[in-house]
């Protein structure tokens, strides 16, 4: 016998009603849907085994959370978070995340796979030592770079816009021939003396 359940929340009783009588009440529960507003990092490597945090509600019944469709492994749950490691993947880019619980799925997230980044050139590759200088650097893997040293020192602003440039300020720095290096989830490259402060 099947029946279709009329819409509730909680707990409630299910009694079965034949002409030989009447069964029950067993338990049945229905389940919330869950909601997702956010996970962090944002970013991790081809290989996998970033550990993000899912925040959102209902999430203490998570089954699963698949990255762009592969599962990932779901490490601790509570009901406003899920911590779940990312699964291996072949090429770099977005991908959407989706939680999985009795009560349903929901998207609405996304993860970017990336590779380490490289620099092809630093422009211009000339500037005051006290910084403030904009300066742009071409490059691969750029879109998700979390920080740039101009001879060991933090930039002053980052703004990556696009996935081969990258928009930087410069910050107070020693004078002479200096590395740049970018760093992103994946890795870090160097420049060696590719910019000159004077």
């Amino acid at each position: 016998m099947q029946a279709v359940s009329p819409a509730g929340a909680g707990a409630t009783g299910v009694t079965l009603t034949t002409a030989a009588g009447t069964a029950g009440p067993a338990n049945f529960y229905y389940r919330t849907p869950p909601t997702v507003s956010g996970l962090t990092p944002v970013a991790g490597p081809l290989a996998g085994g970033t550990t993000i945090t899912i925040a959102g509600t209902h999430l203490e019944s998570a089954t699963s959370v698949s990255f762009g469709g592969t599962p990932g492994g779901i490490t601790a749950t509570t009901g406003s978070s899920i911590t779940v490691t990312t699964p291996a993947r072949g090429s770099v880019g977005r991908v959407s995340v989706v939680v999985t619980t009795p009560g349903g799925s929901t998207g609405g997230l996304s993860f970017t796979y990336t590779a380490p980044p490289t620099i092809t050139s630093v422009a211009p590759s000339t500037g005051t030592s006290a910084g403030g200088n904009i300066i742009g650097i071409s490059g691969t893997n750029l879109d998700t770079a979390t920080q740039v040293t101009f001879g060991g020192s933090a930039v002053q602003a980052l703004a990556p816009l696009t996935s081969t440039r990258l928009a930087v300020v410069t910050p107070p720095m020693a004078l002479g021939l200096l590395n740049v290096a970018v760093t992103n989830p994946a890795g870090s490259v160097t420049a060696a003396l590719a910019f000159l402060s004077a």
